[in-house]
Formats: C-alpha cells, structure tokens, sequence
C-alpha cells in the first residue's frame, strides 16, 4: 500500500526522529557542562576555605587553644562543643572576662611576658588599645572574604563576629502606633518628659558614636536637650526590655536589635525603630601577638569565621556578620543603612564617658 500523499516513508521519519533526539542531547551535555564548571568552581572555592594538612598537622601538635571572650559562657561553650566536632584532639580552653578586666589581664601578661592567650573576642571600643599596645598580630583568615569590608581590618588585625545594631524600643500596648517614636529626634516630644524613657548607666558607647555619626555641635545639643527629657537609668540592657514588657516604661532609648526581637518571640509587646544609618557595635576576633599556640589559634579563628560556627551564632538569636548567614528575622538588617564601628573612638573613650555622666548626672 502506497503511502497517502504528504506523508514520509518509515525510513526517513526515523532519521528525523533521530536528529531531534540528537539535538536534545546536545543541549542536555552543554546544560551539564555548564553545570560541571559550576560545581567544580564550588568546590575549589571550599577548598580555598579550608586549612591545610600542615596547619591542621602543627595546630594537633600544639593539642590547645586558649580563647578569652567577652561573649556569655554559654555561646562560648557552644562553639567549642562544634569546634571539637571537627578537631576533637584540640582542647580549647574558656576565659570569660568583661571588656576592661580583660584588657588590664592582657596588658599584665604582656608585661610580665606570660603570653598565655592564643585568641581574643573583645568588645569594639577596645580594639584600637589592643593595636596601639601591639597585642595583636595580623592573620588573613580566607573566611574573611564572606565578611562585609566595614567588618574586618584591612590589615587583617581583626574580623567583626557579631553586629549589634542600636535601636529604639518601645512597648507596644502603652504607646499608640502615631506616637511611636521612629528617629532619636522623636524622643525630645513633651510625651517622653520626666521618667518616661529609660536608659543604661552604660551607654556612653552609643553616645560617643552617636556624636561622630552627627558631629560634635550637633550631637552635644541633641544630648543635651535629650537629658532635659529626665530619663531614668538602669543597668543592663535585657533587664530594661524585660521591666518595659512589664510596662515600667513606654520608651527605651536604645536596645540591642535581635534581643528586642527574641522577646517579641516570646509574646512581649515590643517593637521597634532604627534612626540611620544604625549604629553598630559587636565582638571581634584577633590572633594575640605572643600565642603560645599559634597554629591551632589560627584554625580557631578560620572555624570562628566560617560559615558553621556563625550560624551556631545565629541560634542565639543574634546577628552573624558574614553575608551567607542573614539574621533571623531578616529585618534586623534588611534595607537598613548601619554605621560600623569606628576603631580609632576607642582612643577620647575616656572623656566621652566622662561627658556622657556630666549631662546626664550619672554618679
């Protein structure tokens, strides 16, 4: 039987079949080679992550790492049980010491040539000291290209662990939505006169960051009408958001952001403003100078940075500062403008805190 008119033989529908078949798997092998290259550019980008046999080699020779922090204990601890996870022949070794107390520690070991500490996490403000004392030696972790540029030395001195941005917090059932303030001028209302706002004893560090960010005249007419407002003060920032959830108070002048919103997670009626660009303070992470164990506090900090140990971070409800591990709620940063820490601040530390009593009246 002849075919009927316009349609082709067997033989020649094969063939086109074929080719059809052949095109698909062309752009099928091109798909993959492309995604080969991708992966294979992941993978070579781990391994530029990851330390060398030699380093790991040397730092289990060296068998401890000793970590002073001015983090609380148990985010410490946490991050040493993960450590251990991948180095359990390490032992890491805890201090825990406040800001000053640890520096004045650092400064005696120094001095006396004990040179007990491997690596450090303390708060902003006292970085420059650690520079100016030469307490601290350079190392460029190959984490730290995950890490902002307003985040990190570019002598590699030191690396940002955690960002704490400075915000307005208010208590959501005393205050109606058209009064809440959304920028620090928004304090200075009549409604905010005589014990309505609240501070911490300790907030010099905002007001010495706050007058850099405005400038001098500014930020010293600003601070001096703020405390013709009569805030109370308190000490210690998550006992103030806990009385304000009490409703003690309407208005806390600045909280950290991620503490108001883990109380918001457990049902506390709190919210929040930030007056940008934010200012920012945090812990960061430097190599001591004289490490009695250099190797291995090398690799602490490479795990400090990684992408794991800022996510253990973040499970403490604060803000990791590498840009792969966003915060949670993302509206911790989301769209705002932050103003980094200075360094170089630490230096007129002392008058700013003296200033910051005088107009406030702190005894």
């Amino acid at each position: 039987m002849r075919p009927a008119p316009g349609v082709q033989r067997g033989p020649r529908r094969r063939l086109e079949g074929g080719q059809k078949l052949s095109s698909m798997l062309i752009r099928w092998l091109a798909q993959l080679v492309v995604f080969l290259l991708i992966l294979s550019s992941v993978v070579v980008e781990r391994s530029f992550a990851q330390p060398s046999a030699e380093r790991v080699a040397k730092a289990k020779k060296e068998g401890e790492v000793n970590f002073y922090f001015v983090w609380q204990l148990q985010h410490a601890q946490a991050l040493k049980l993960s450590f251990n996870k991948r180095y359990p022949s390490i032992k890491v070794n805890l201090l825990r010491q406040a800001g000053a107390r640890m520096l004045n520690r650092l400064d005696i070991e120094a001095k006396t040539g004990r040179h007990e500490v491997d690596v450090i996490i303390i708060s902003d403000l006292y970085w420059q000291t650690l520079m100016d004392k030469g307490l601290i030696a350079p190392y460029c972790s190959p984490e730290a290209k995950a890490f902002p540029s307003q985040f990190k030395d570019p002598k590699c001195l030191w690396s940002v662990l955690n960002i704490n941005t400075h915000v307005i917090a208010y208590n959501t059932e005393l205050v109606p939505k058209e009064a809440r303030p959304k920028t620090l001028e928004d304090l200075l209302h009549p409604r905010w006169k005589g014990g309505k706002l609240v501070m911490d004893t300790t907030d010099d560090r905002w007001f010495t960051q706050t007058l850099d960010k405005w400038g001098e005249e500014r930020g010293m007419a600003y601070m001096k009408k703020l405390a013709a407002q009569k805030p109370d003060f308190r000490r210690g920032h998550t006992l103030m958001l806990q009385i304000m959830a009490a409703g003690e108070y309407p208005v806390n002048v600045i909280s950290y952001g991620h503490q108001v919103e883990y109380m918001k997670a457990q049902g506390a009626p709190l919210g929040w403003s930030a007056d940008e660009p934010v200012t920012t303070t945090g812990g960061a992470t430097s190599l001591a100078k004289h490490a009695p164990h250099p190797e291995a506090a090398k690799l602490f900090i490479d795990f400090l940075m990684s992408k794991e140990a800022q996510e253990v971070i973040t499970r403490f409800n604060r803000i990791a500062t590498r840009v792969d591990v966003p915060p949670n709620p993302p509206r911790l940063l989301k769209g705002l403008e932050l103003a980094p820490v200075k360094p170089e601040l630490g230096k007129i530390l002392p008058r700013r805190i003296k200033q910051f009593r005088e107009i406030f009246g702190i005894r």
